[in-house]
């Protein structure tokens, strides 16, 4: 074998070698609410065992990463987010031994696995606060507590500052709470039964890398950090500035400067990442541990949380811009939209896009359920990973009729799983599920749709098959505004092709092409076509450019078509 040859050779491997590796920058993350998802032993609430025989669905759909919300012990305020044990397993879900059965059988399938760290604060009934409450030993410091400002004319303690708390849904909800034992306020800048931690202590810091690695020894790929923008306030607790009048329940939180995003949270999240790097190394682990955050705010703030080369903070921070799309927009206005995140991101630096989450429910439905299919295509054929929450590839929906509420009344997208049309969609064999299912899910299931041809189940996976081809995964990106309401994007690499055509509109429209598409070829072929676009895939189309108008595309529809002329 010739030197060139050689070289040649071993570059191919070493690229196979990185790829793998750093698996996370083409994931495809599924997002599972365990007590939702499949129940095994007809209680009524998901469990473990019910997710290990639904893996081979979700392996044959394309997915590649599972990502499990919280199944540690909790006292049930915040749908576990309020964690109890951060080593232990809530018995509603199974047991430890399920949970490394479970490892090992997502291994055998080549999945990866991401589990929540909730590091923000735990419950109040965790051990660590009922010893900070007594100031036993180390525990003491904990959490945040401070002494009251003063007190009013009722003796009643006065909190040390404005701080409100993202469940009292307004300015004057504090984030404080007295607590009569010790004599201080705690701080809680979510539920008053979810004291924060403190982060500064290095005492908490070293448990947080313990609990790390534990689940790393488990099994675990990642971690999704829940909350960060809230991990870190203000030392010397300085009044946050009153908020403007424009502010609301979604936008109040990026103006509290000594509470949100503050500078310290980087610094402390680089100290994660940086510990991840040195256990990779030091462990042997084959694949990097990547740290993904639940960013939320304006682009430029989210942006901020991937940091730099030389002072890394996430892998990635979510991008949640489809799931904040909550009005129709025209082919300008979308391209517009999009390009806020695609222009600001870091040079060198991985994308993603994010679609439904169990806070923001499936992203479709905040348009209508046809929108699914655009969100989608633009969800998975863009570069970078793609995430997206438990049933939207089946074009799940939300079922307001649910009467059970939580703080922020989120159930109403946490129902369980549609696998088939039989009594409670396939959940559970129980009479009643933790969550009543939808009521249409006689209709939209995934055994019914994995049956039929033209199906959103079926769509989905034509769009995963796509993600896996170096085209998808490597190929350059352009947007193309065709007409007011038609908006196209291609992605090519080394003269393959593919070219996504959208109808964002609520009429058919003609899909002309735009003059700076050349070299066409006569003939293009339907890689994937959306249930709604009257198409199929394998189908040969004729190009536009030659037939001008032959071709419509119905509303809220999309095709991708396979060309092999590189693009201009």
């Amino acid at each position: 074998m010739k030197l060139y040859q050689i070289v040649t050779l071993l570059t191919f491997v070493f690229g196979v070698l990185a790829l793998d590796k750093e698996w996370w920058k083409h994931a495809t993350i599924y997002q599972i609410l365990l007590r939702s998802f499949q129940d095994s032993n007809g209680d009524g609430i998901g469990d473990i065992k019910g997710l290990i025989s639904r893996l081979d669905y979700l392996k044959d759909i394309g997915i590649d990463t599972v990502y499990i919300m919280p199944f540690y012990p909790s006292s049930g305020i915040d749908g576990g987010y309020d964690i109890v044990d951060y080593k232990g397993i809530d018995p509603a879900y199974g047991t430890m031994e399920d949970f490394e059965e479970l490892m090992r059988e997502m291994k055998s399938r080549g999945l990866y696995c991401l589990m929540d760290l909730v590091i923000n604060h735990s419950s109040d009934e965790h051990e660590w606060f009922q010893k900070s409450v007594n100031k036993t030993g180390p525990y003491t410091d904990y959490y945040v507590w401070v002494d009251a400002k003063g007190y009013d004319s009722e003796s009643k303690p006065i909190p040390p500052n404005n701080w409100f708390s993202v469940f009292s849904m307004r300015q004057d909800g504090t984030a404080w709470t007295w607590n009569d034992q010790r004599k201080q306020f705690y701080l809680h800048q979510m539920n008053v039964k979810q004291p924060d931690l403190n982060l500064r202590n290095e005492a908490v810091k070293a448990e947080i890398k313990d609990i790390l690695k534990f689940w790393l020894e488990k099994g675990v790929s990642g971690f999704r950090v829940d909350a960060p923008m809230f991990l870190m306030e203000d030392e010397l607790l300085r009044d946050n500035l009153p908020l403007s009048p424009e502010a609301n329940v979604f936008t109040m939180f990026a103006e509290c400067e000594h509470t949100f995003n503050h500078p310290d949270t980087f610094r402390y999240v680089n100290e994660l990442n940086r510990f991840l790097k040195q256990y990779d190394q030091e462990s042997g682990r084959t694949i990097q541990t990547p740290l993904i955050g639940e960013t939320y705010g304006p682009v430029k703030n989210v942006i901020k949380y991937y940091g730099t080369k030389k002072f890394p903070v996430f892998h990635l921070p979510f991008n949640f811009l489809l799931s904040g799309l909550l009005t129709f927009l025209d082919a300008r206005g979308l391209n517009q939209y999009l390009h806020t995140w695609l222009n600001a991101l870091p040079k060198g630096m991985p994308s993603n896009w994010a679609l439904g989450n169990h806070d923001q429910g499936r992203v479709a439905y905040h348009l209508n359920g046809e929108y699914s299919a655009i969100m989608l295509a633009l969800g998975t054929l863009q570069p970078g990973t793609s995430s997206l929450y438990y049933g939207e590839e089946i074009n799940m929906g939300q079922n307001n009729l649910v009467r059970e509420k939580d703080t922020y009344n989120r159930v109403f997208h946490r129902t369980p799983m549609h696998w088939d049309d039989s009594r409670n969609a396939g959940f559970t064999t129980a009479t009643k599920p933790w969550l009543p299912v939808h009521p249409n899910y006689w209709r939209i299931n995934v055994q019914s749709e994995k049956n039929t041809q033209n199906s959103t189940l079926n769509y989905f996976k034509d769009l995963m098959a796509l993600r896996k081809t170096d085209t998808i995964m490597y190929g350059d990106l352009k947007f193309y505004i065709v007409s007011e309401w038609v908006l196209a994007f291609s992605r090519t690499y080394k003269g393959n092709n593919y070219i996504v055509i959208m109808n964002l509109g609520t009429e058919t429209q003609p899909m002309d092409w735009p003059a700076d598409i050349s070299n066409l070829p006569t003939t293009l072929t339907v890689a994937a076509a959306s249930p709604n676009s009257g198409y199929k895939k394998g189908f040969k189309m004729e190009s536009t450019q030659y037939f001008p108008q032959m071709s419509v595309l119905r509303p809220h529809s999309v095709l991708v078509l396979k060309s092999d002329p590189i693009l201009s």
